[in-house]
């Protein structure tokens, strides 16, 4: 099967739908220094911007308020950073996040974030969440940050 579309029917799509077909039309080649480096990233997954929307169609306003803090900071934050959507039982919102990952990318192994040793000294028992660039760029174009 072959689709065409021409400019005018791309500019009646939804950014967020446009950017979704453009990542899978003309993919970024991997690069290993993308993500943020400390943090191990199997498992972690990308999200498009369709697959963003599809995410947080079925999100509660918490967590949708805790991914706008890491749009707005990321890609690595503080957990502590989600204190300011509401958020302060972490585990529950990885909980919730990770559930919603694996439902929309249908792997039951997937992640959406990364995280560190939140026991190190350095830490003290609050660490960090990161997420890939390509997610990032995804929840910046969601929230319309860029």
């Amino acid at each position: 099967m072959q689709i065409v579309l021409t400019e005018a029917d791309l500019s009646k799509l939804k950014p967020a739908t446009r950017a979704d077909l453009m990542a899978h039309i003309f993919p970024k080649p991997a690069s290993p220094g993308l993500n943020a480096e400390g943090f191990e990233w199997d498992d972690v997954v990308d999200l498009t911007p369709g697959q963003v929307e599809e995410f947080m169609e079925g999100c509660a306003d918490e967590t949708i308020a805790g991914l706008r803090v890491i749009a707005e900071h990321g890609p690595v934050i503080r957990a502590s950073m989600l204190d300011q959507a509401g958020i302060d039982n972490y585990g529950h919102f990885q909980g919730r996040v990770t559930k919603r990952t694996r439902t929309v990318t249908g792997d039951r192994h997937a992640f959406l974030f990364s995280w560190d040793d939140w026991q190190s000294d350095e830490n003290a028992g609050v660490g960090h969440y990161a997420v890939t660039a390509t997610t990032f760029r995804s929840l910046r174009i969601y929230f319309n940050l860029d």
